[in-house]
């Protein structure tokens, strides 16, 4: 910061933001420089962090830009960390993957703070899985820094892994950790795990970083396992505990999406440790400290994936158990029938629409001449988001008369009635849909998604779920066949209809939904894995 700058401008400004008048804060900024002249790096980035607030993706991006390049080897590289990571979490969600996981990474280098390096890398490994055509050796490459990174916070703490546990329980002790267990799309997938488990075999401990509790966490909490609330403990303080209690299979079940505690396993603290269901790849740890990857024989055909670091725990049927809140609203008829055209949509998060999946969009919409498109999702509500994305259209060669048969709506609470407006949903690859899949499946929806063989376990999430209500030939392996198959779909009105009458049925009727027989499946997994457990430990 130059000399004889006040800072004045800028506390005035932040105390507006913190009270939540972001047109205040954003005012009392350009006042400022209007009247000066002058910036500081302190007032670019709260800037910035004021136009995130206001839903302003694009001109975030814009002020971000400018701070790198103004004040790129100013020594606050703090604030710079802080500006490379909002960069890379704006250029997510406008699609922008690539440029995300590199400004990620840029943050993760630059962050002084081991925990929060760890954040950033991790962040850079969430959005590295909606990069079209991300390698198996670029996902290791991520995943080595992670473990470096990891193992530098380890040494800067003075932690070392504990000794290999020798405890034997009547009762196998189960521990999970999560910080979703609230109203998340992972709390939908969890509930048979938390209070459907056989009593008799097992004792259940929650280790929950969820923030803000609410109606769906206590439902999730069973009268009989033992919840322990660690959202604002350190790691090595979960690792006691965890330690404490004896556990004999720790599931983590966030992975490396937000707030998560992964860093967790690599004490050791459990007999048995293991990740999945919350997250859709592998966490990246060493083989010795994450045991295995919860999936089906759907998903990963083989045991081991280049894509993972850990080996594969497949399931015969299904590694998810969809056991929903809502209440669904009636199915609707296919809106085809009254308004004579078919209508394509995707309501899944935007940050997962690719310039390939746009590219097989349009030319599902070239085929289908008088076809509309129906697109929902947060960043479609927003000004700029919509601009943004109208833009990218027409980059991508969408000529004006197929845009304007392309509808964007926004977030809202009826989502699910609005799957009545829908007569097809377009899943996204390489990272497909898993909620909303199961949503437009019970508002009677078919789902064409894609999922090539050989690509990663999460890649395949939408063949598993098609698989297990025996509509497997909705899965397309190749990109030519994801087209012909939405086309196909679409010049069968009677087949659509009948689909709409038969998706809810065949959906609760299938593996999927079957509480009982997953938690079998998954119980006989955790047997397993602690009998082996208990070998090696022996052989040792």
């Amino acid at each position: 910061m130059k000399q004889g700058i006040s800072l004045a401008p800028y506390q005035a400004a932040y105390a507006l933001w913190r009270q939540g008048n972001l047109a205040g804060a954003r005012d009392r900024l350009r006042k400022a420089w209007r009247a000066t002249g002058a910036r500081t790096i302190y007032g670019m980035l709260l800037m910035a962090y004021i136009l995130r607030d206001m839903k302003q993706p694009v001109s975030e991006i814009a002020q971000l830009q400018e701070l790198l390049e103004t004040f790129g080897t100013a020594p606050e590289t703090k604030l710079l960390a802080d500006a490379w990571s909002l960069l890379g979490s704006a250029r997510r969600m406008l699609g922008e993957n690539r440029a995300a996981v590199d400004a990620l990474l840029q943050s993760a280098a630059l962050e002084p703070d081991p925990v929060q390096k760890l954040v950033e890398c991790s962040n850079a490994i969430f959005a590295a899985n909606s990069v079209e055509g991300y390698t198996a050796d670029a996902f290791q490459t991520l995943y080595a820094r992670y473990r470096d990174l990891l193992a530098a916070m380890m040494a800067a703490c003075g932690a070392q892994p504990y000794p290999r546990p020798s405890w034997h329980h009547t009762k196998l002790r189960i521990g999970y950790l999560s910080a979703d267990l609230r109203d998340h799309a992972v709390a939908q997938f969890v509930r048979p795990l938390l209070v459907g488990y056989d009593h008799a075999a097992f004792d259940v401990y929650v280790y929950s970083l969820t923030e803000r509790e609410d109606a769906v966490t206590a439902v999730l909490q069973d009268p009989a396992a033992v919840w322990r609330r660690v959202a604002d403990w350190p790691f090595d303080k979960i690792a006691a505990q965890i330690r404490a209690d004896e556990i004999d299979v720790l599931f983590d079940l966030s992975g490396h999406s937000a707030r998560n505690a992964l860093p967790v396993f690599a004490w050791r603290a459990a007999k048995v440790q293991i990740a999945g269901i919350g997250y859709f790849n592998s966490t990246g740890l060493a083989p010795d400290v994450c045991d295995g990857f919860l999936s089906d024989v759907h998903c990963a055909p083989e045991e081991r994936s280049p894509f993972f670091t850990e080996k594969l725990l497949r399931l015969p049927e299904t590694h998810f158990c969809y056991a929903p809140f809502t209440r669904f609203p009636p199915v609707a008829p296919p809106p085809c029938r009254a308004k004579g055209f078919v209508t394509f949509g995707c309501f899944n998060n935007f940050s997962k629409v690719t310039d390939i999946m746009l590219g097989l969009w349009r030319q599902i919409l070239a085929a289908v001449s008088d076809a509309h498109l129906l697109l929902k999702h947060s960043l479609l509500g927003m000004d700029e988001g919509r601009d943004d994305t109208l833009k990218r259209l027409r980059r991508l060669g969408w000529p004006d008369d197929m845009i304007a048969r392309v509808e964007f709506r926004g977030l809202s609470k009826d989502y699910l009635a609005q799957y009545g407006d829908m007569d097809i949903a377009l899943d996204t690859a390489p990272y497909p849909g898993g909620l909303t899949t199961c949503e437009a499946l019970m508002m009677g929806v078919p789902v064409v998604t894609l999922a090539p063989a050989g690509a990663r376990h999460g890649a395949r999430f939408g063949k598993s779920f098609l698989a297990n209500i025996g509509m497997a030939e909705l899965a397309a392996e190749t990109p030519e066949r994801y087209v012909a198959l939405a086309v196909g779909l679409a010049s069968d009105h009677d087949l659509l209809a009948t689909l709409r009458e038969i998706l809810r049925p065949k959906l609760l009727a299938s593996p999927l939904m079957d509480e009982a027989r997953y938690v079998q499946n998954v119980e006989a997994l955790f047997h397993r894995l602690v009998r082996d457990a208990d070998a090696k430990n022996e052989a040792r």
